[in-house]
C-alpha cells in the first residue's frame, strides 16, 4: 500500500475531506466535525496553522494539525506549538500512519523554531506526543464549578458585550502587564471567538473582563468561563467577578458555570474547586513546560487550547 504524507497550509486544505476523515475516525457526526468548523479553525480561528495529511490510494487516511502561537515564559517571548486534530481512518490504523504524520510534523515544528509544545491530552495521541515532542508533563487544569441562582445580585458597574468586535475590544482594553502564557492581541481574541458553532459573551467593568461561552459538557448546560483579563495592580474582588458571572449566566440562560485554568492576575476564586477524581481525566494538558515552568506562566486558560 502506497501512503504519501504532505504538508498543507490552511488555504490548501480541503476541509470537507478533513470532516469526512474525522467522522470516520470518531464514528460520530455533529457541527464540531463539520467542514465549516474545520475551515474556520484553520483559516480564521488562529494566527498560523499547518496541517500534515496522509493519503492512501487517493483517499485521505490521516491528519495532524498544529497552531503556532507566541508564548511568554519567565519574561521571554518564545514560539509555541499546539498539536490538534490527530485523525486516522480506522482501516489504516495498522499502517503506521500516525507515526508518519508525527515525523513530518517534527520537521514543521523545527522549521518554526517552536520550543514550547502542548496539546489537549487524549489516550490515542499521548504516547506519540511524548515520543516525538518530549511532552513528558501532564497538567490537570484547575477547575472551579459554581451556580448563579435566580435573582442573584448583579451590578450596574459593568457592561455585557455580545458582538464579536465589541467583545474583542473589551477584552483587549483589560490586558495587563504580561506575566506569561499565550500572548493575546485584540485581533487574536476576535479570531478565536468568531466560531461558527459557539457563541461568546463578555462582562467588563473597564479594568477586568470575563469571556465566557454557553456550552453543554457531559450533558450539563454550563457557562464555560474561557478567559479572564485584568489590568488592575491588585486582584479584583470575588464579589465583583461573582456579579459579572451572574449577569453572564442570566444573559445566556445558564445556572451553572465552569472555569478552567489559571490567571494569577485575577485569582479566580468563585465557585468551588473540583477534585481531579471528579474530572475523570478530562481537561488534561500534555506539554513540555506547564508544570516545570509554572512559576513563569501567569495565565493559561481553556481559551488557550482548541477546546476553548
Amino acid at each position: 500500500m502506497n501512503i504519501t504524507v504532505r504538508t498543507e497550509t490552511a488555504d490548501e486544505l480541503n476541509a470537507s475531506l478533513t470532516s469526512s476523515l474525522a467522522r470516520r475516525a470518531f464514528l460520530k457526526d455533529g457541527p464540531e466535525l463539520s467542514g465549516e468548523r474545520f475551515a474556520w479553525t484553520y483559516r480564521q480561528g488562529y494566527e498560523r496553522a499547518t496541517i500534515v495529511s496522509a493519503f492512501a490510494d487517493g483517499s485521505k487516511a490521516g491528519q495532524l494539525a498544529c497552531f503556532f502561537k507566541t508564548f511568554i515564559a519567565h519574561g521571554q517571548r518564545r514560539t509555541a506549538a499546539e498539536l490538534v486534530d490527530l485523525f486516522v481512518s480506522p482501516e489504516y490504523r495498522g499502517f503506521k500512519v500516525a507515526s508518519s504524520l508525527y515525523k513530518e510534523m517534527q520537521k514543521v515544528v523545527a522549521s518554526e523554531g517552536a520550543d514550547i509544545m502542548y496539546a489537549y491530552a487524549n489516550e490515542g495521541a499521548s504516547v506519540l506526543n511524548k515520543r516525538f515532542f518530549g511532552m513528558e508533563e501532564v497538567t490537570q487544569l484547575p477547575a472551579r464549578l459554581g451556580f448563579a441562582l435566580p435573582g442573584a445580585r448583579t451590578s450596574d458597574n459593568f457592561t455585557i458585550f455580545e458582538r464579536t468586535d465589541e467583545i474583542a475590544s473589551a477584552c483587549a482594553s483589560c490586558f495587563g502587564s504580561d506575566k506569561g502564557g499565550v500572548e493575546m492581541t485584540r485581533e487574536e481574541v476576535r479570531k478565536r471567538i468568531s466560531s461558527p458553532i459557539h457563541r461568546y459573551f463578555c462582562a467588563s467593568d473597564g479594568d477586568t473582563a470575563i469571556l465566557a461561552s454557553p456550552r453543554v459538557i457531559r450533558s450539563l448546560p454550563v457557562l464555560l468561563v474561557c478567559a479572564t483579563f485584568s489590568k488592575r495592580t491588585d486582584k479584583p474582588q470575588a464579589a465583583a467577578t461573582r456579579a459579572m458571572i451572574a449577569s453572564l449566566c442570566r444573559t445566556t440562560g445558564r445556572t451553572a458555570y465552569l472555569y478552567l485554568g489559571w490567571n494569577d492576575s485575577v485569582g479566580f476564586s468563585n465557585g468551588f474547586g473540583l477534585p481531579e477524581r471528579l474530572l475523570k481525566g478530562k481537561f488534561l494538558i500534555q506539554s513540555n513546560c506547564l508544570n516545570s515552568q509554572r512559576a513563569g506562566i501567569g495565565r493559561f486558560e481553556i481559551l488557550d487550547v482548541d477546546y476553548g
